[in-house]
């Protein structure tokens, strides 16, 4: 008989990850690019088509027990969710289907399915608080164009802002000019080349770990970077008080932001608990998947059973 494993999956807007999961243990894993969202493509099927590739790199003759998701955006409807959810089940051969954002699956991983407050930084940012009564507070996540203050997306704009400025000469030419021709291509192209990408969020939420490099030899750079740590610790600071704190997401691996963050946050929470987190948004999905009762997490996630 073949064993019976969990999938769990990360869908973020720059990557996507997948892994078989057993008891909660990430197993095998492959990663792709993230989802792309097209006029006239709905949007779960968006979500199928980038699970597609990793899902063919990992798949294996297990039977899949549970499916856990976690979605960076939302699908805008009811229906949208039960179409995943249904497609889930049909295309994994999956016994059921948990769907959730990511800050959940984050939180799930960072804290082990215990209380705590956790920041998301990648592309986006947004902080989730939850008590051990399930109570929960979310700030920001309001997504690109209204909000995600000091996400990658956020940095990377300012980045380029600056990069701009000294392309078009409003200012000196800074190593962010350099560094954006790098990354961008020629910068007199740039309108052309970007406004009707697809992906065009990622590349800019790319560009991020550029500018967060030139901490302490560019003064632009240097900015963006102190005001980045200033909004996540505020996003933070709103999300509860009396809880530890952790963190996921590509950004606060860099260290100069994670240091600037946590003193920020010193200032608006003195005695805060920082820690490191125990996993990761791929380790909380498969904790979630491996779970018998989502306890705090519960009203957090779209379970859908065969």
């Amino acid at each position: 008989m073949a064993d019976v494993v969990d999938v769990a999956i990360d869908a973020g807007q720059t990557r996507m990850r997948l892994a078989l999961s057993r008891n909660g243990q990430v197993g095998r894993s492959a990663e792709a690019p993230g989802m792309t969202y097209r006029t006239g493509v709905r949007p779960s099927a968006a979500v199928l088509a980038a699970i597609a590739e990793p899902w063919t790199a990992v798949a294996a003759a297990d039977q899949i027990g549970t499916v856990c998701l976690g979605l960076t955006s939302v699908l805008g409807s009811d229906a949208e969710y039960a179409a995943l959810a249904a497609d889930l089940l049909d295309r994994l051969g999956a016994q059921r289907v948990l769907i959730a954002g990511d800050v959940v699956t984050a939180h799930a991983g960072a804290f082990g399915l215990g209380p705590g407050i956790v920041l998301a930084a990648g592309t986006g940012a947004i902080a989730l608080g939850l008590d051990r009564d399930g109570v929960r507070r979310q700030v920001d996540g309001w997504g690109y164009l209204c909000g995600d203050a000091g996400g990658g997306f956020w940095i990377g704009r300012r980045g380029l802002d600056v990069a701009l400025r000294g392309h078009d000469g409003r200012i000196e030419p800074t190593p962010l000019t350099e560094l954006a021709g790098k990354h961008f291509g020629d910068l007199a192209d740039l309108a052309e080349s970007l406004y009707p990408a697809p992906d065009a969020v990622a590349r800019i939420a790319e560009f991020a770990p550029a500018v967060l490099e030139l901490a302490g030899t560019d003064p632009y750079a240097d900015r963006i970077i102190a005001e980045a740590a200033e909004e996540l610790a505020a996003t933070v600071a709103a999300a509860g008080t009396d809880l530890p704190v952790s963190w996921t997401g590509r950004l606060l691996r860099n260290d100069t932001l994670r240091r600037r963050f946590a003193d920020e946050l010193a200032l608006r929470r003195p005695g805060v608990r920082l820690r490191e987190p125990l996993g990761d948004g791929l380790d909380g999905a498969a904790n979630l998947a491996a779970a018998t009762d989502l306890g705090i997490h519960s009203g957090l996630v779209r379970v859908t059973l065969r």
